[in-house]
Protein backbone atom coordinates (compact mmCIF):
# COMPACT_ATOMS: atom_id res chain seq x y z
CA UNK A 1 0.00 0.00 0.00
CA UNK A 2 2.91 2.16 0.56
CA UNK A 3 5.35 0.61 -1.21
CA UNK A 4 5.64 3.96 -3.85
CA UNK A 5 5.88 6.12 -0.91
CA UNK A 6 8.73 4.24 1.04
CA UNK A 7 10.66 3.84 -1.75
CA UNK A 8 10.41 8.33 -2.95
CA UNK A 9 11.65 8.22 0.50
CA UNK A 10 14.77 6.39 0.19
CA UNK A 11 15.26 7.81 -3.10
CA UNK A 12 15.45 10.86 -1.45
CA UNK A 13 17.36 10.58 1.69
CA UNK A 14 19.75 8.77 -0.85
CA UNK A 15 20.39 12.22 -2.97
CA UNK A 16 20.91 14.31 0.38
CA UNK A 17 23.44 11.65 1.19
CA UNK A 18 25.23 11.92 -1.87
CA UNK A 19 24.90 15.62 -2.15
CA UNK A 20 26.28 16.28 0.63
CA UNK A 21 23.92 17.30 3.38
CA UNK A 22 24.94 17.65 6.96
CA UNK A 23 22.60 16.00 9.49
CA UNK A 24 19.89 18.36 10.29
CA UNK A 25 18.14 18.51 7.21
CA UNK A 26 18.50 14.72 6.93
CA UNK A 27 17.30 14.42 10.16
CA UNK A 28 13.90 16.60 10.01
CA UNK A 29 13.70 14.80 6.48
CA UNK A 30 13.20 11.47 8.29
CA UNK A 31 11.11 12.94 11.35
CA UNK A 32 8.37 14.22 8.67
CA UNK A 33 8.90 10.89 6.89
CA UNK A 34 7.98 9.00 9.61
CA UNK A 35 5.22 11.22 10.57
CA UNK A 36 2.86 11.57 7.84
CA UNK A 37 3.47 7.84 7.13
CA UNK A 38 1.69 7.23 10.70
CA UNK A 39 -0.31 9.78 9.77
CA UNK A 40 -1.60 7.68 6.76
CA UNK A 41 -1.50 4.48 8.76
CA UNK A 42 -3.71 5.85 11.21
CA UNK A 43 -6.35 6.93 8.65
CA UNK A 44 -6.09 4.17 6.14
CA UNK A 45 -5.42 6.16 3.34
CA UNK A 46 -2.96 6.08 0.22
CA UNK A 47 0.08 8.66 -0.14
CA UNK A 48 -1.19 11.48 -1.91
CA UNK A 49 0.27 14.79 -2.58
CA UNK A 50 -3.43 16.39 -1.53
CA UNK A 51 -3.50 14.20 1.33
CA UNK A 52 -0.03 15.65 2.33
CA UNK A 53 -1.13 19.12 2.23
CA UNK A 54 -4.24 18.36 4.53
CA UNK A 55 -1.81 16.70 7.19
CA UNK A 56 0.30 19.77 7.13
CA UNK A 57 -2.68 22.38 7.29
CA UNK A 58 -3.82 20.37 10.05
CA UNK A 59 0.05 20.63 11.94
CA UNK A 60 0.84 24.10 11.04
CA UNK A 61 -0.67 25.28 14.45
CA UNK A 62 1.54 22.40 16.48
CA UNK A 63 4.90 23.06 15.11
CA UNK A 64 7.63 25.74 15.14
CA UNK A 65 7.59 27.71 11.93
CA UNK A 66 11.12 25.98 11.15
CA UNK A 67 9.83 22.30 11.84
CA UNK A 68 6.84 23.40 9.51
CA UNK A 69 8.80 24.59 6.83
CA UNK A 70 11.16 21.43 6.72
CA UNK A 71 8.44 19.19 6.54
CA UNK A 72 6.96 21.35 3.70
CA UNK A 73 9.71 21.04 2.00
CA UNK A 74 10.30 17.26 2.45
CA UNK A 75 6.62 16.68 1.13
CA UNK A 76 7.44 18.09 -2.16
CA UNK A 77 10.80 16.75 -2.18
CA UNK A 78 8.82 13.18 -2.01
CA UNK A 79 6.06 14.25 -4.27
CA UNK A 80 8.96 15.58 -6.62
CA UNK A 81 10.15 11.41 -6.82
CA UNK A 82 6.95 10.38 -7.31
CA UNK A 83 6.07 12.71 -10.07
CA UNK A 84 9.63 12.14 -12.18
CA UNK A 85 11.03 9.17 -10.20
CA UNK A 86 14.05 11.10 -9.08
CA UNK A 87 14.94 14.43 -7.61
CA UNK A 88 14.79 17.04 -10.30
CA UNK A 89 14.72 20.36 -8.12
CA UNK A 90 15.50 21.68 -4.51
CA UNK A 91 13.78 24.82 -4.91
CA UNK A 92 9.86 24.80 -4.92
CA UNK A 93 6.93 27.35 -4.99
CA UNK A 94 4.35 26.58 -2.74
CA UNK A 95 1.35 29.71 -3.97
CA UNK A 96 -1.15 28.80 -5.75
CA UNK A 97 -1.36 31.66 -7.95
CA UNK A 98 2.31 33.76 -9.02
CA UNK A 99 0.80 37.19 -8.71
CA UNK A 100 -1.75 38.42 -6.15
CA UNK A 101 -2.95 40.39 -9.08
CA UNK A 102 -4.01 39.27 -12.31
CA UNK A 103 -4.40 41.66 -15.12
CA UNK A 104 -8.08 42.16 -17.06
CA UNK A 105 -7.88 40.96 -20.53
CA UNK A 106 -9.06 43.33 -22.00
CA UNK A 107 -6.05 45.32 -21.06
CA UNK A 108 -3.37 42.57 -20.99
CA UNK A 109 -2.16 43.82 -24.28
CA UNK A 110 -1.28 47.45 -23.43
CA UNK A 111 0.45 46.62 -20.58
CA UNK A 112 3.02 43.84 -22.14
CA UNK A 113 3.72 46.32 -24.63
CA UNK A 114 4.41 48.39 -21.53
CA UNK A 115 6.72 46.26 -19.66
CA UNK A 116 8.13 45.51 -23.14
CA UNK A 117 9.35 48.94 -23.52
CA UNK A 118 10.35 49.38 -19.66
CA UNK A 119 12.55 45.79 -20.10
CA UNK A 120 14.30 47.95 -23.08
CA UNK A 121 14.94 50.75 -21.27
CA UNK A 122 17.58 48.36 -18.97
CA UNK A 123 14.41 48.02 -16.41
CA UNK A 124 15.54 45.58 -13.73
CA UNK A 125 12.70 42.44 -12.90
CA UNK A 126 12.29 43.95 -9.50
CA UNK A 127 11.23 47.12 -11.25
CA UNK A 128 9.77 45.25 -13.45
CA UNK A 129 7.31 43.41 -10.95
CA UNK A 130 6.40 46.96 -8.96
CA UNK A 131 5.32 48.02 -12.26
CA UNK A 132 2.97 44.90 -12.80
CA UNK A 133 1.69 45.42 -9.18
CA UNK A 134 0.88 48.98 -9.46
CA UNK A 135 -0.88 48.59 -12.81
CA UNK A 136 -2.72 45.93 -12.31
CA UNK A 137 -4.50 47.07 -8.97
CA UNK A 138 -5.14 50.51 -10.91
CA UNK A 139 -6.60 48.30 -14.08
CA UNK A 140 -8.98 46.04 -12.02
CA UNK A 141 -10.29 49.63 -10.37
CA UNK A 142 -11.29 50.62 -13.64
CA UNK A 143 -12.40 47.37 -14.60
CA UNK A 144 -14.40 47.32 -11.65
CA UNK A 145 -16.18 50.70 -12.26
CA UNK A 146 -17.22 49.28 -16.20
CA UNK A 147 -14.02 51.42 -18.00
CA UNK A 148 -13.15 48.41 -20.40
CA UNK A 149 -11.15 50.46 -22.73
CA UNK A 150 -8.29 53.36 -22.17
CA UNK A 151 -9.81 56.11 -23.99
CA UNK A 152 -12.80 56.37 -21.02
CA UNK A 153 -10.38 57.00 -18.41
CA UNK A 154 -11.22 60.43 -16.81
CA UNK A 155 -9.14 62.75 -13.88
CA UNK A 156 -12.37 61.39 -11.74
CA UNK A 157 -11.99 58.20 -12.29
CA UNK A 158 -7.83 58.80 -11.36
CA UNK A 159 -8.89 60.81 -8.38
CA UNK A 160 -11.37 58.09 -7.30
CA UNK A 161 -8.81 55.44 -7.71
CA UNK A 162 -6.51 57.52 -5.45
CA UNK A 163 -9.12 58.52 -2.48
CA UNK A 164 -9.89 54.31 -2.59
CA UNK A 165 -6.81 52.79 -3.18
CA UNK A 166 -4.93 51.77 0.56
CA UNK A 167 -1.24 51.41 1.51
CA UNK A 168 0.79 50.66 4.95
CA UNK A 169 2.71 54.41 4.12
CA UNK A 170 2.39 57.73 2.10
CA UNK A 171 5.52 56.73 0.43
CA UNK A 172 4.66 53.58 -0.54
CA UNK A 173 1.25 54.27 -2.19
CA UNK A 174 3.45 57.45 -3.64
CA UNK A 175 5.62 55.02 -5.24
CA UNK A 176 2.59 52.95 -6.92
CA UNK A 177 1.17 56.18 -8.12
CA UNK A 178 4.14 57.01 -9.71
CA UNK A 179 4.21 53.76 -11.88
CA UNK A 180 1.85 54.17 -12.77
CA UNK A 181 1.60 57.35 -13.93
CA UNK A 182 4.49 56.11 -15.88
CA UNK A 183 1.99 54.20 -17.43
CA UNK A 184 -0.72 56.81 -18.40
CA UNK A 185 2.39 58.59 -19.98
CA UNK A 186 2.73 55.32 -22.37
CA UNK A 187 -1.45 55.52 -23.05
CA UNK A 188 -0.71 59.57 -23.91
CA UNK A 189 2.32 58.43 -26.38
CA UNK A 190 -0.13 56.53 -27.58
CA UNK A 191 -2.88 58.69 -28.48
CA UNK A 192 -4.77 56.61 -25.99
CA UNK A 193 -5.49 59.31 -23.28
CA UNK A 194 -4.46 63.15 -23.40
CA UNK A 195 -1.00 64.20 -22.60
CA UNK A 196 -2.47 66.15 -19.52
CA UNK A 197 -3.52 62.98 -18.03
CA UNK A 198 -1.14 62.30 -16.03
CA UNK A 199 -1.43 64.96 -13.62
CA UNK A 200 -4.87 63.84 -12.23
CA UNK A 201 -2.48 61.92 -9.83
CA UNK A 202 -1.54 63.78 -6.96
CA UNK A 203 1.28 63.01 -4.43
CA UNK A 204 1.08 62.63 -0.46
CA UNK A 205 4.82 62.18 0.33
CA UNK A 206 6.58 65.78 -1.03
CA UNK A 207 10.17 65.10 -1.68
CA UNK A 208 12.45 66.07 0.83
CA UNK A 209 16.69 66.19 0.75
CA UNK A 210 18.26 64.81 4.23
CA UNK A 211 21.84 64.90 5.63
CA UNK A 212 23.77 61.79 5.17
CA UNK A 213 24.50 59.32 7.52
CA UNK A 214 27.87 57.55 7.37
CA UNK A 215 29.84 55.46 9.98
CA UNK A 216 31.16 56.95 12.96
CA UNK A 217 35.77 56.39 13.48
CA UNK A 218 34.76 54.56 16.07
CA UNK A 219 31.92 51.97 13.86
CA UNK A 220 34.87 52.03 10.77
CA UNK A 221 37.66 51.20 13.35
CA UNK A 222 34.88 48.13 14.70
CA UNK A 223 34.55 46.70 10.77
CA UNK A 224 38.31 46.78 10.62
CA UNK A 225 38.83 45.33 13.82
CA UNK A 226 36.45 42.65 12.60
CA UNK A 227 38.05 41.68 9.70
CA UNK A 228 41.23 41.01 11.54
CA UNK A 229 40.05 39.02 13.86
CA UNK A 230 37.44 36.88 11.69
CA UNK A 231 38.17 32.99 11.41
CA UNK A 232 34.70 31.10 11.06
CA UNK A 233 33.47 30.62 7.57
CA UNK A 234 30.50 32.90 8.32
CA UNK A 235 32.74 35.66 9.72
CA UNK A 236 35.50 35.52 7.05
CA UNK A 237 32.85 36.04 4.63
CA UNK A 238 31.48 38.75 6.05
CA UNK A 239 34.41 40.52 6.67
CA UNK A 240 34.94 40.08 3.03
CA UNK A 241 31.43 41.50 1.97
CA UNK A 242 31.91 44.56 4.50
CA UNK A 243 35.55 45.22 3.57
CA UNK A 244 34.52 45.42 -0.45
CA UNK A 245 31.64 48.25 0.43
CA UNK A 246 33.51 50.42 3.02
CA UNK A 247 36.64 50.35 0.50
CA UNK A 248 35.32 50.13 -2.46
CA UNK A 249 31.36 51.32 -2.37
CA UNK A 250 30.22 48.43 -4.33
CA UNK A 251 26.27 47.93 -3.94
CA UNK A 252 24.66 44.87 -2.10
CA UNK A 253 23.30 43.24 -5.49
CA UNK A 254 26.93 43.79 -7.13
CA UNK A 255 28.35 42.14 -4.65
CA UNK A 256 25.91 39.41 -4.81
CA UNK A 257 26.47 39.26 -8.34
CA UNK A 258 30.54 38.92 -8.42
CA UNK A 259 32.02 36.52 -9.79
CA UNK A 260 35.50 34.90 -9.20
CA UNK A 261 36.68 35.35 -12.68
CA UNK A 262 35.91 39.35 -11.96
CA UNK A 263 38.97 39.57 -9.70
CA UNK A 264 42.06 39.83 -11.38
CA UNK A 265 44.71 38.98 -9.18
CA UNK A 266 47.68 40.40 -11.69
CA UNK A 267 46.08 43.39 -12.08
CA UNK A 268 44.91 43.62 -8.87
CA UNK A 269 41.24 44.78 -10.28
CA UNK A 270 38.11 43.90 -9.82
CA UNK A 271 35.80 44.55 -12.68
CA UNK A 272 31.82 43.86 -12.79
CA UNK A 273 28.71 45.44 -14.86
CA UNK A 274 26.37 47.09 -12.31
CA UNK A 275 23.06 45.66 -11.96
CA UNK A 276 21.48 48.87 -11.39
CA UNK A 277 23.00 50.92 -14.34
CA UNK A 278 23.91 48.40 -16.50
CA UNK A 279 27.36 49.71 -16.68
CA UNK A 280 30.92 48.04 -16.80
CA UNK A 281 33.16 49.20 -13.65
CA UNK A 282 36.44 48.61 -13.05
CA UNK A 283 38.45 49.47 -9.94
CA UNK A 284 41.62 48.53 -8.79
CA UNK A 285 41.38 46.79 -5.49
CA UNK A 286 43.52 47.92 -2.00
CA UNK A 287 45.51 45.27 -0.41
CA UNK A 288 43.75 45.71 2.21
CA UNK A 289 41.01 44.20 0.11
CA UNK A 290 42.67 41.78 -1.24
CA UNK A 291 43.94 40.23 1.95
CA UNK A 292 40.37 39.76 3.40
CA UNK A 293 39.22 38.09 -0.34
CA UNK A 294 41.91 35.58 -0.20
CA UNK A 295 41.28 34.52 3.38
CA UNK A 296 37.25 34.27 2.74
CA UNK A 297 37.90 32.16 -0.84
CA UNK A 298 40.89 30.37 0.43
CA UNK A 299 39.85 29.27 4.12
CA UNK A 300 36.35 30.00 4.49
CA UNK A 301 33.99 30.08 1.12
CA UNK A 302 33.20 25.81 0.89
CA UNK A 303 34.29 24.25 -2.11
CA UNK A 304 31.64 24.30 -5.10
CA UNK A 305 31.08 24.98 -8.56
CA UNK A 306 29.20 27.55 -8.03
CA UNK A 307 30.86 30.93 -10.12
CA UNK A 308 30.46 33.48 -7.36
CA UNK A 309 32.50 34.63 -5.12
CA UNK A 310 29.70 34.60 -1.90
CA UNK A 311 27.63 31.34 -1.68
CA UNK A 312 26.11 29.57 0.96
CA UNK A 313 27.97 28.18 3.60
CA UNK A 314 25.77 24.84 3.55
CA UNK A 315 24.52 22.20 1.11
CA UNK A 316 22.68 23.10 -1.42
CA UNK A 317 25.39 25.82 -2.07
CA UNK A 318 23.92 28.78 -4.48
CA UNK A 319 24.77 32.38 -4.67
CA UNK A 320 24.70 34.30 -1.52
CA UNK A 321 21.39 36.51 -1.35
CA UNK A 322 21.18 40.35 -1.03
CA UNK A 323 19.81 39.89 2.63
CA UNK A 324 22.62 38.79 3.88
CA UNK A 325 24.55 41.56 3.63
CA UNK A 326 22.08 43.70 6.03
CA UNK A 327 22.91 40.31 8.25
CA UNK A 328 26.23 41.21 8.06
CA UNK A 329 25.94 44.70 9.09
CA UNK A 330 23.98 43.63 12.08
CA UNK A 331 26.61 41.08 12.90
CA UNK A 332 29.64 43.68 13.00
CA UNK A 333 27.97 46.43 14.27
CA UNK A 334 24.87 45.22 16.23
CA UNK A 335 21.46 46.08 16.52
CA UNK A 336 20.08 49.40 16.03
CA UNK A 337 20.40 51.22 19.46
CA UNK A 338 18.19 54.49 18.25
CA UNK A 339 15.47 55.03 15.20
CA UNK A 340 19.14 57.29 14.31
CA UNK A 341 21.33 54.02 14.30
CA UNK A 342 21.50 53.15 10.38
CA UNK A 343 22.51 49.80 9.55
CA UNK A 344 22.73 47.98 5.89
CA UNK A 345 25.78 47.87 3.33
CA UNK A 346 24.63 51.23 1.85
CA UNK A 347 25.38 53.20 4.70
CA UNK A 348 29.06 51.91 4.37
CA UNK A 349 29.01 52.95 0.73
CA UNK A 350 27.96 56.01 1.85
CA UNK A 351 31.01 56.60 4.30
CA UNK A 352 33.20 55.35 1.44
CA UNK A 353 31.85 58.07 -0.98
CA UNK A 354 32.14 60.98 1.89
CA UNK A 355 36.09 60.13 2.77
CA UNK A 356 36.91 60.13 -1.46
CA UNK A 357 34.96 63.84 -1.11
CA UNK A 358 37.05 64.76 2.23
CA UNK A 359 40.41 63.58 0.99
CA UNK A 360 39.84 66.06 -2.08
CA UNK A 361 38.61 64.02 -5.13
CA UNK A 362 36.54 65.44 -7.63
CA UNK A 363 33.19 65.05 -8.37
CA UNK A 364 33.17 63.75 -11.35
CA UNK A 365 35.85 60.85 -10.18
CA UNK A 366 33.22 59.62 -7.24
CA UNK A 367 30.79 59.82 -9.68
CA UNK A 368 32.86 57.58 -11.70
CA UNK A 369 33.95 55.46 -8.66
CA UNK A 370 30.21 55.00 -7.50
CA UNK A 371 29.53 53.60 -11.11
CA UNK A 372 26.83 56.70 -10.81
CA UNK A 373 25.08 57.63 -14.06
CA UNK A 374 24.81 61.34 -12.92
CA UNK A 375 27.34 63.49 -11.22
CA UNK A 376 24.63 65.68 -9.54
CA UNK A 377 24.01 62.73 -7.20
CA UNK A 378 27.17 63.02 -5.66
CA UNK A 379 26.51 66.85 -3.97
CA UNK A 380 24.29 65.05 -1.66
CA UNK A 381 27.79 63.79 -0.11
CA UNK A 382 28.87 67.56 -0.13
CA UNK A 383 27.53 68.23 3.50
CA UNK A 384 29.54 65.15 5.04
CA UNK A 385 32.36 67.19 5.03
CA UNK A 386 32.53 68.93 8.07
CA UNK A 387 35.54 71.11 7.56
CA UNK A 388 34.55 72.66 3.98
CA UNK A 389 30.83 73.08 5.21
CA UNK A 390 31.99 75.68 7.69
CA UNK A 391 33.71 77.88 5.60
CA UNK A 392 30.42 78.51 3.65
CA UNK A 393 29.10 79.63 6.92
CA UNK A 394 27.65 83.08 6.63
CA UNK A 395 28.51 85.82 9.66
CA UNK A 396 25.82 87.46 11.01
CA UNK A 397 27.72 91.23 11.82
CA UNK A 398 25.48 93.38 10.90
CA UNK A 399 22.17 91.51 11.61
CA UNK A 400 22.19 91.83 15.09
CA UNK A 401 18.77 92.17 17.13
CA UNK A 402 17.68 95.11 18.85
CA UNK A 403 16.72 95.75 22.07
CA UNK A 404 12.87 96.47 21.90
CA UNK A 405 12.51 99.89 23.67
CA UNK A 406 9.12 100.40 25.35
Amino acid sequence: MYEQYDKAVQTVLNYLVQQGFSKTPQKYFRQACREFRKYLEKQQLEYSYNGAQIWLGALKQTISRWKFLSFRRAMALIDDVVQNNTVTRLLFSYSKNALKYHVPEGYKALLDEYLQDRMEEGKQPSTLQMDVSACTRFLLFLQSQGITSAKFITPQLIKDYHTQTEHRTAEGKNAYTCRIRGFVRFLARKKLVPETLEFAFSTENAPKISIVTTLSKEQVERIKSYCRTSSSPSELRSAAISILTLRMGFRSTDICNLRISDISWEDRTISIVQQKTGVPLTLPFPVEVGNVLVRYITEGRPVCNIPNVFTTLYHPYRKMEKSRCYCTSVAILGKKGSPHDVRGMHVLRKTFASKLLVAGNTVSMISATLGHADEGTVDTYLATNEQKMRLCSIGLAGIEIQEAHT
